[in-house]
């Protein structure tokens, strides 16, 4: 299982500006300062990630951050640690069991609350569902959560039901995607190359998703998809979506 967790860090700065996403940074920058529950939805490489840090840093509100929390056990030791929760007879966090790491960490936040971010949650069992459920009603405390979808959220869709809470996200418009391209092909120095042909490609197979945008430009620099001045773009296309989606 994949996991990072990271507490009051500032979120690290992006070169690329973020385009087409200031509605929805304001939103949840104003939900994380109001410590409202929120849901951000969309495809692999739709900018979740880049939204969530960009609200985190702009709240300047306390958090802890989760990526990808598939076990209930796991997410309790981590949230442990990071809350300095005691560990009692267990001598650690990481030798106690979840019933008694449960009450150690909602009297943390109780005690101290601050937004908890899961990105990428996806199949949320009951024994998930039952914990952030009592979460979710800690007062001062909010949960802030990314998913592909509300089908892939398992049985956290019967917490975070609310369409008021919901954030989607959706494809940049043709010229957010252009000037997205534009700022990343310079910052992969691609100028030197045909880009004409390679942009329009490019635009057309991204369908807006900055993220796909990003992947192509960045392994367009690579001397294995160059030819002369020309960009071998069906190659890069193949191995842009399989990185994409391993």
């Amino acid at each position: 299982m994949k996991e990072r967790v990271l507490e009051h860090a500032q979120p690290q700065d992006h070169s690329v500006p973020l385009f087409g996403r200031r509605d929805e940074v304001r939103t949840l920058t104003n939900a994380l300062r109001a410590r409202k529950s929120c849901l951000v939805l969309g495809p692999n490489g739709i900018g979740k990630t880049r939204l969530v840090r960009e609200s985190l840093r702009a709240s300047r509100q306390p958090y802890v951050y989760v990526e990808k929390p598939e076990v209930l056990h796991r997410l309790l030791v981590e949230l442990a640690e990071r809350l300095s929760c005691p560990a009692g007879r267990f001598g650690s966090v990481r030798h106690a069991t979840s019933v008694a790491l449960k009450p150690f960490v909602l009297d943390a936040l109780r005690k101290v609350p601050r937004c908890l971010v899961l990105e990428d949650v996806a199949d949320a069992d009951p024994r998930m569902y039952r914990f952030l459920q009592q979460v979710y009603f800690v007062p001062g405390v909010c949960l802030i959560v990314t998913a592909r979808s509300r089908d892939c959220l398992g049985y956290l869709r019967k917490l975070l039901w609310d369409p008021r809470e919901e954030i989607a996200l959706k494809p940049l418009n043709r010229t957010e995607a252009l000037s997205l391209f534009d700022v990343a092909a310079r910052m992969c120095r691609l100028e030197s190359f045909e880009l004409d042909a390679f942009r329009c490609k490019v635009l057309t197979a991204a369908k807006g998703n900055p993220g796909q945008i990003l992947t192509m430009c960045r392994m367009a620099s690579r001397p294995e998809y160059q030819v002369g001045r020309h960009i071998k773009f069906l190659p890069l296309r193949i191995d842009a979506l399989t990185a994409f989606v391993s």
